[in-house]
């Protein structure tokens, strides 16, 4: 990836097309700055969805929506599809690419906890593709069951998820409602009440960010749908066709789905700088880099802290965004040769569905909400978090034919001529 040609305004150099990156770019729309926007994917990814895609709900047009497209109307952006090799903070380089300002807006990654045998043969739950590979490898299984009925024997339909957060329970319960309505209709001399879907998780309970009667709740209503909820159990090892917890139990299973922890992108170690718990940076009140302040440290890849609430903030997409624009105001004020503000979140709650019709909600100041009422709520919030009004209208066609007709659109298998 050459440079660039600059012009005399200051550059800044956002590296990242996800919910930080997108929010910092836009929110310099105003500023005298050209804005570089570096991602090694030509689209932005909405990762609340992924899991929807994963089970055949939505379509990937929904999903991943080509970042070109967000700044036609933002003249002072220039896109570049590319994996940046490094980053030089003395030199103010994002090789190749010189900056005044950078935005480090790089995510973070799937950790597997040096569990034997996850990282080669487990199913994350991150990125597009990582969506993508699980839908289509869950369809083959039940195409080959119904050819051959010995693989539901031998755990060929059985899915184990790891992980009691919103990814592993969103996960199987979308799972097991794809399962026991669209396969089973679909397979119908297949025995679908053989398929198991099992959530592993190491805490005593789900949901470890809700209060307790939601954390029963969500447990309740994913045994509803047909989903074993193992508790305080950890995976020990992971082959293709077995998963070995901790206490000893085998679960037979070709397939293994894990949510259960992100780190931070492995750029974060490359930078001699602080870093909270091993690999996330810590940003200042203002969400610059300490001793560097014309770096900003945003998203997943970032130690942020509220500095209202002096609380260290989730990971979460809309902690992302709010960064994001924080730090592209902020940077406008510097250009301006203005003083910089703290960050402040503004939490809207935390929520999570189980499956349909049913999802939790945790207000900020400790009320809930759970059911019918918090799963629109969920969808309403979702839908105003996508990226353009084409995506929200896909999102509420998909929605509301599988709201009337429990049918799912994207249930196909499309093979290459490689694959065939």
């Amino acid at each position: 990836m050459p440079d660039v040609a600059r012009s005399s305004r200051p550059r800044v150099v956002v590296l990242g097309g996800g919910f930080a990156g997108i929010g910092a770019t836009r929110a310099l729309e105003e500023a005298d700055v050209d804005v570089v926007l570096v991602d090694k994917h030509d689209f932005h990814t909405f990762q609340p969805l992924l899991y929807q895609v994963a089970t055949d709900l939505l379509e990937t047009a929904v999903v991943g929506h080509p970042l070109r497209d967000l700044f036609h109307e933002q003249p002072n952006v220039t896109l570049r599809q590319a994996t940046v090799a490094g980053i030089d903070l003395a030199g103010r380089e994002a090789e190749p690419l010189t900056y005044d300002y950078l935005v480090l807006a790089l995510g973070a990654q799937v950790t597997f906890f040096g569990v034997e045998g996850a990282q080669e043969h487990a199913f994350p739950m991150y990125t597009l593709a990582d969506a993508l590979r699980l839908k289509e490898h869950v369809s083959k299984q039940w195409a080959e069951a119904d050819r051959n009925r010995a693989l539901v024997e031998d755990g060929g339909l059985n899915v184990v998820v790891v992980g009691g957060g919103p990814t592993g329970v969103e996960t199987a319960g979308a799972l097991a409602e794809l399962y026991r309505t669209n396969f089973a209709r679909d397979y119908p001399n297949v025995p679908q009440e053989r398929a198991r879907i099992v959530l592993v998780e190491a805490a005593p309970s789900l949901f470890g960010m809700f209060k307790e009667s939601l954390r029963a709740y969500a447990k309740e209503e994913l045994e509803k749908r047909g989903v074993e909820v193992l508790l305080e159990e950890i995976v020990a090892s992971v082959e293709p066709t077995r998963v070995t917890l901790e206490s000893g139990t085998v679960l037979e299973a070709h397939t293994l789905v894990w949510g259960a922890g992100l780190q931070a992108s492995p750029i974060a170690q490359s930078l001699g700088v602080e870093l909270e718990k091993g690999n996330r940076i810590a940003a200042e009140p203002d969400l610059s880099l300490a001793g560097h302040p014309e770096v900003f440290p945003v998203g997943d890849i970032a130690w942020i802290t509220d500095t209202k609430s002096k609380d260290v903030l989730p990971q979460l997409g809309s902690v992302a965004l709010q960064a994001g624009e924080h730090a592209g105001e902020n940077i406008a004020l510097r250009v301006a040769g203005k003083e910089t503000k703290p960050f402040g979140y503004f939490d809207k709650g935390t929520m999570a569905t189980i499956g349909h019709g049913s999802a939790v909600i945790q207000l900020p100041r400790g009320r809930t909400l759970k059911g019918r009422a918090a799963w629109l709520a969920w969808g309403t919030v979702h839908l105003a978090l996508l990226s353009t009004g084409e995506d929200r209208a896909k999102a509420v066609v998909d929605w509301t034919w599988e709201e009337f007709t429990q049918e799912r659109p994207g249930r196909i298998t499309v093979e290459t001529e490689e694959d065939e």
